[in-house]
């Protein structure tokens, strides 16, 4: 051996490994779910019971004023990032829907750990940003996609130098 590695393999394998997990994510019982499976439609439907633990804790822990919209909000996240500005637009949580309306809402699902704004880095605007789920535990987006892989049988998409295209639209790059 000449001292120089063949990664390859090991790349190859650690993508594969990668790729699952944004699908799986981290929660424990969709990890067990899919390796008692293999399985990513038993996994969507761990996950999906997971969210919708996630929006039953809603009206539990936030004030009574705000559950309502907490969920208009959680709703609209995948909706909000599906399309091609990601940009939140509040008239997308509900028709003629308002900042001031919903501030308090992104606040509280802020405060809790759920969401995380995600502001420009060119022009910082406090109007202009996106909304995702703060952790990849259960990623929102995973959802859509997983009904994709499955649907088309094949693996995750990826541009020319192998780069993972993790859209909810599931398109090429490029």
């Amino acid at each position: 051996m000449n001292g120089n590695l063949d990664t390859n393999a090991f790349t190859e394998k650690l993508q594969e490994h990668l790729k699952r997990y944004f699908i799986i994510g981290g929660m424990p019982a969709a990890v067990q779910s899919w390796l008692d499976t293999q399985d990513f439609f038993e996994v969507e439907k761990i996950q999906e019971q997971l969210l919708s633990a996630y929006e039953g804790d809603f009206s539990k822990h936030a004030p009574s004023n705000l559950i309502a919209k907490i969920r208009y909000v959680w709703q609209s996240i995948p909706s909000q990032l599906a399309k091609e500005n990601k940009k939140f637009v509040y008239g997308m949580v509900r028709e003629g829907a308002r900042a001031r309306e919903y501030e308090d809402t992104l606040m509280w699902l802020h405060d809790t750990g759920l969401i995380r704004r995600i502001y420009r880095v060119r022009k910082p605007d406090d109007k202009d940003f996106r909304i995702h789920i703060y952790t990849v535990k259960i990623n929102i987006q995973a959802l859509a996609f997983i009904r994709f892989v499955n649907s088309k049988r094949f693996a995750i998409p990826t541009d020319t130098t192998g780069q993972f295209v993790f859209t909810a639209s599931c398109q090429q790059k490029g």
